[in-house]
């Protein structure tokens, strides 16, 4: 599991802290239960915490990152990922890791029990709702003030006009 985080990091390091939604979805084998734990895990997961879950949210704390299958209230039925053979036990191992920045989209999580998927696992799904929002760049057009000491500039758009905070002294 060391390896598999220092990859993930690896990567998330690469996307950079902020503007990249990242959505990690896998089987961790890690309870992270259903105790809450600062703002990372909800307060309704599935059993208690174990190691390998505590190692989980460390991980979650150390990249903003929460665990969105323990925030959303749902029957048991639809909380477990894992069955044991013979139905002694059920357990929520998989589990999807949104950065923290970025929960308000994920708006439901919850696992289909009666997918005919031949496993011993559960399906994992969750709805996610993103705005894409393309990015205007307004022309930019430099006056000169006075007697060419001050520069400043100034946007237009649509028929308004918006002057930016700071001016250059040349």
């Amino acid at each position: 599991m060391q390896h598999m985080v220092f990859v993930i990091e690896e990567i998330i390091e690469e996307d950079g802290k902020g503007d990249t939604n990242t959505i990690i979805m896998g089987d961790w084998n890690s309870l992270v239960g259903e105790e809450s734990y600062r703002n990372i895990v909800g307060p309704h997961g599935l059993g208690r915490r174990n190691h390998r879950g505590q190692m989980l949210s460390n991980f979650c704390e150390r990249n903003g990152l929460i665990v969105t299958n323990t925030w959303f209230r749902k029957p048991k039925r639809r909380l477990y990922t894992w069955k044991a053979p013979g139905d002694r036990s059920r357990h929520q191992l998989a589990y999807i890791l949104v950065k923290h920045r970025f929960r308000n989209t994920v708006k439901n999580v919850q696992t289909l029990p009666g997918a005919d998927i031949d496993s011993d696992h559960n399906l994992l799904v969750a709805k996610v709702c993103t705005k894409i929002e393309e990015n205007y760049k307004f022309p930019k057009e430099k006056t000169t003030v006075g007697f060419g000491e001050i520069i400043c500039s100034t946007t237009k758009s649509a028929g308004y006009s918006r002057r930016e905070t700071g001016c250059n002294w040349m």
